[in-house]
């Protein structure tokens, strides 16, 4: 059986890290931003919307893009337009145009999201991908673990511009490493030896959103990540305009969440193998919920606690849950391999925009509706669990 070379290796887990240091790295720098270029908290906050946005359409095209002309070329396009948008955003003198460099952003950090997983998926077995994709990402999570405490430091001791900047350089040494490591992966040959049909998108797309089994993972999937993108949309209003805190503070308190989406990929990685997809995404349910309801028990607590908490139980489940859950939705078509995943990813990213754009509407009102919004995702997930469990 073929294995990830090395090189490759450190060459995903580092694509794959600077997707969530681009979405959550720049966040503590949000009311630095209101001021330096004018603007409320409704607009600041697109900062995370547009990014959403912007996977969410990429990932529709790249995803087909890839299991019709190769991973290697789709990497390579994706990360040269990402440092583009870059530094767009660290020129940026408004927030029309930071807005702008955001989406060019977004569009080339689509492939952080769903390539490196379909790549590990062509060369490995359902389950031995799973715990190859918990593993990965249990390394790559290493750069968000530090990313927010790193904003918030460059934030308030240099200029929020350094950070995209930053991300700049880093995604050009990534595509230059990728053009230099990264073979095709791409089986362009069926078992017969005939070359397989390359699908459209609206045909891989219908395929796959016919099948009820892809269908319940990408509502498991919405939910779950969707609690995560609601956070990241809403904690940072609310723990440094509603409580005080700086962003220094805010990106320390959110090592908890990082560090509980590593322990998470550990577990996944030590376990997904030998006790299956099925058996992982019933184990990382359980802190899924505890941490839901501690959003709600700790509501009344103003300590930053309150919040980063239950959020950390949140993020060790979805380490937990979402090698298998990513691995399941490949597995059903396993031709549209990359289809699947930059579908599901699309799907999950869509809502986590319509979260994200409600959170900048109702927080200002309470802080309450952070948690409502939270919760109306965790019931998705536990209704695309139910669906699920049905097909199976």
């Amino acid at each position: 059986m073929q294995k990830l070379g090395t090189p490759l290796l450190l060459v995903l887990i580092a694509v794959a890290a600077i997707g969530p240091l681009a979405l959550n790295g720049v966040l503590p720098a949000t009311s630095a931003v209101m001021a330096d270029l004018d603007t409320r908290y409704e607009r600041a906050q697109l900062v995370l919307t547009v990014f959403l946005a912007a996977n969410l359409f990429s990932q529709l095209i790249l995803g087909p893009a890839a299991d019709r002309y190769g991973r290697r070329p789709v990497m390579l396009f994706s990360l040269t337009i990402f440092v583009l948008g870059s530094l767009v955003c660290a020129m940026a003198a408004t927030i029309e145009v930071l807005l702008a460099g955001r989406f060019v952003q977004g569009v080339g950090g689509a492939v952080c999201v769903f390539l490196p997983r379909t790549i590990v998926r062509d060369i490995y077995s359902q389950g031995k991908a799973a715990s190859m994709i918990g593993y990965m990402t249990t390394a790559m999570m290493v750069a968000p673990l530090f990313g927010p405490a790193m904003g918030g430091w460059i934030t308030d001791n240099t200029s929020w511009r350094l950070m995209y900047y930053l991300l700049a350089a880093l995604a050009l040494v990534l595509c230059l490493a990728s053009w230099r490591f990264q073979p095709e992966t791409l089986a362009v040959q069926s078992v017969d030896g005939a070359t397989r049909a390359r699908e459209s998108f609206f045909a891989s797309s219908m395929k796959l959103l016919q099948h009820r089994g892809f269908l319940a993972c990408t509502c498991m999937l919405a939910g779950v990540v969707g609690v995560y993108y609601g956070f990241l949309s809403g904690a940072p209003y609310i723990a440094m305009e509603s409580r005080g805190m700086s962003a220094s503070s805010y990106g320390i308190w959110f090592a908890m969440v990082a560090t509980g989406y590593l322990s998470g990929n550990l577990v996944a990685g030590r376990f997904s193998e030998s006790l299956g997809v099925d058996r992982m995404l019933l184990i990382g349910y359980v802190p899924f919920i505890t941490g839901v309801a501690l959003f709600w028990l700790l509501l009344p607590l103003p300590h930053p606690v309150a919040l980063f908490l239950p959020m950390m139980f949140v993020a060790f489940s979805n380490g937990v849950s979402l090698p298998s859950m990513f691995t399941l939705a490949m597995s059903f078509r396993p031709e549209l391999a990359a289809s699947a995943s930059g579908l599901a990813g699309s799907v999950q990213t869509a809502f986590g925009v319509i979260l994200s754009v409600s959170a900048g509407y109702l927080l200002p009102m309470a802080d309450i509706w952070l948690f409502v919004l939270l919760t109306v995702s965790a019931l998705l997930s536990v209704a695309g669990l139910i669906l699920l469990r049905r097909y199976r």
